[in-house]
């Protein structure tokens, strides 16, 4: 879980910053896109990743990933708009919502693939976020370094994929050993 929380917490500061430093030409149909997918991508992942890190309280876990959630499109659309504030504070509740139900539906296998299509999806959010931020702030410099951006993003979503099903990986044999302990 650790790899998890890290992954999205550099992912989220890597949007934050490429929201924060670019400039706003754009109309608040686009704004309000970018909050969306900003918001659904890393509220699933928050309502994932609190729900498979604490599943006995549920109540507990949903209330906290609707509430990081919000506050996380909160922060990204105070730059923006006011409808794209509203569009990432609802979105984002409505997406930890979400990924904290589909957890406690799934078994632990199951919640930890989700996890990481999820970490993955955020990791993607972010490189886009950031690409976009390099389009329109230093058009030049994409254009000549394009290659070399695509492999480097390309390097970080394989570690991402990589540290987490290396490192977080629990045998399943050691799972049925605790819950069958735990129902005794």
């Amino acid at each position: 879980m650790v790899t998890g929380w890290i992954c999205i917490s550099i992912s989220i500061l890597i949007t934050v910053i490429s929201i924060y430093l670019k400039p706003t030409k754009n109309d608040k149909m686009h704004q309000m896109m970018y909050m969306m997918m900003i918001s659904m991508t890393s509220g699933l992942t928050i309502g994932v990743l609190i729900t498979l890190s604490n599943q006995q309280q549920f109540f507990y876990s949903l209330l906290f990933s609707l509430g990081i959630s919000a506050v996380i499109g909160l922060f990204i659309g105070w730059q923006l708009h006011f409808l794209a504030l509203l569009e990432g504070i609802f979105s984002g509740m409505m997406a930890g919502m979400m990924g904290s139900m589909i957890v406690v539906m799934l078994s632990i296998t199951e919640a930890q693939t989700l996890l990481l299509i999820c970490l993955l999806l955020v990791t993607c959010t972010s490189l886009f976020c950031s690409t976009m931020f390099l389009s329109e702030r230093f058009p030049k410099l994409l254009s000549s370094f394009f290659p070399v951006i695509m492999i480097s993003s390309l390097l970080v979503i394989l570690t991402v994929y990589y540290s987490f099903t290396h490192f977080e990986h629990i045998p399943i044999s050691q799972y049925h050993k605790v819950h069958i302990l735990n129902k005794k």
